[in-house]
């Protein structure tokens, strides 16, 4: 199987197997790593950036197109906030997306979240 390296400036290769030794490394190199691994952070969105900007304009692109979601979200308020945090405790409080609450609580506080989750039209790229 081909895995993506990243060949640094001096030369050096960034590998998979590289990246999930990370606490064997020294200081040094774990800052070396995360200075090229930002860098390549920042190079590597631009082409998803410049796809989007096309898709944006064109509505589809070689192929690709968005496809449509929704997701559900919940409004952080007080009112919100002190009703989950009352009826389920402070981990309620930390959570924030209604898949993670249902993981948590069950499908007991499906009622509860129809009362307050506010579903948002998101368009994603659909990488099929």
């Amino acid at each position: 199987m081909n895995e993506p390296i990243l060949i640094t400036d001096m030369g050096e290769k960034i590998t998979p197997d590289l990246l999930e030794n990370i606490d064997k490394m020294n200081d040094e190199q774990l800052v070396e790593l995360t200075r090229y691994s930002k860098l390549a952070t920042n190079l590597l969105s631009k082409p998803e950036k410049e796809l989007k900007k096309r898709l944006d304009a064109r509505g589809e692109v070689a192929g690709m197109k968005y496809k449509d979601e929704t997701r559900g979200i919940i409004p952080e308020n007080d009112a919100n906030k002190k009703a989950f945090m009352n009826k389920y405790g402070l981990d309620a409080f930390q959570i924030k997306t209604p898949k993670q609450l249902k993981d948590k609580f069950g499908s007991d506080i499906q009622s509860d979240l129809d009362k307050v989750v506010v579903y948002k039209h998101i368009k994603k790229v659909d990488w099929r």
